[in-house]
C-alpha cells in the first residue's frame, strides 16, 4: 500500500468482527477439547427406573413354574424390574436393582447374579456376596391373580428373603 492511499474500513454484512470470531471460535475449540472428543470406556447404561410400586401380572402360573427345575428364572425386567424364581421350596420375585447405586443387575448365570456396573455380585437367592452392595437384593410378595392364574408381583409388599408360594 502506498503512502498516498488510505486504507479502507471493510463492513461485514453478517456484523460479526475478527474479536467476536476469535472469541467465538476459541470458546467452540474449548468445548470440544473438555467434553465432545470421545474415547475412553463408556458409563454403564443407567437402569430403568425402578417399579413404581404395585401388581405386576406376570404370564407365568404357579403350576406350570413349579413343575420346572430349581433354578429356573424368569426374567421381568423390563416390565417391572423383578425376577421371579422357582427352587426347591416354592417360588419367589425379587428386584433386578443392584442395592449399591440402583443399576440393573444381570440375569443369573448358574447361582450368580452380577451388577455390570461396579461388579457387586448376588446368590440367586439375592444375598450379596460381593461388594460394593452391602445390601442383599429386596424380595416382593408373589400371589396368584385368581387360583391356577397368573402369577401376581406385588412391588409394594416387601417379604422376608425365604418367603416362597407353594
Amino acid at each position: 500500500m502506498s503512502p498516498s492511499e488510505t486504507p479502507r474500513r471493510v463492513d461485514r454484512s453478517d456484523g460479526m468482527d475478527r474479536r467476536v470470531f476469535c472469541a467465538s471460535a476459541l470458546a467452540t475449540g474449548m468445548a470440544v477439547a473438555c467434553g465432545g472428543g470421545g474415547g475412553g470406556t463408556p458409563a454403564p447404561a443407567p437402569a430403568p427406573p425402578a417399579p413404581s410400586p404395585g401388581l405386576l401380572t406376570t404370564t407365568d402360573t404357579k403350576a406350570a413354574l413349579l413343575a420346572l427345575p430349581d433354578g429356573t428364572t424368569r426374567d421381568y425386567r423390563n416390565q417391572g424390574n423383578v425376577f421371579l424364581i422357582k427352587d426347591a421350596t416354592g417360588i419367589y420375585a425379587m428386584t433386578t436393582v443392584c442395592t449399591h447405586m440402583g443399576c440393573t443387575v444381570g440375569v443369573p448365570v448358574g447361582t450368580q447374579i452380577t451388577c455390570p456396573c461396579h461388579g457387586s455380585q448376588y446368590t440367586l437367592g439375592g444375598g450379596n456376596t460381593l461388594g460394593p452392595a452391602t445390601q442383599p437384593l429386596v424380595h416382593f410378595a408373589v400371589t396368584e391373580a385368581t387360583p391356577g392364574g397368573f402369577l401376581v408381583v406385588n412391588t409394594a409388599q416387601t417379604v422376608a428373603a425365604s418367603a416362597r408360594l407353594t
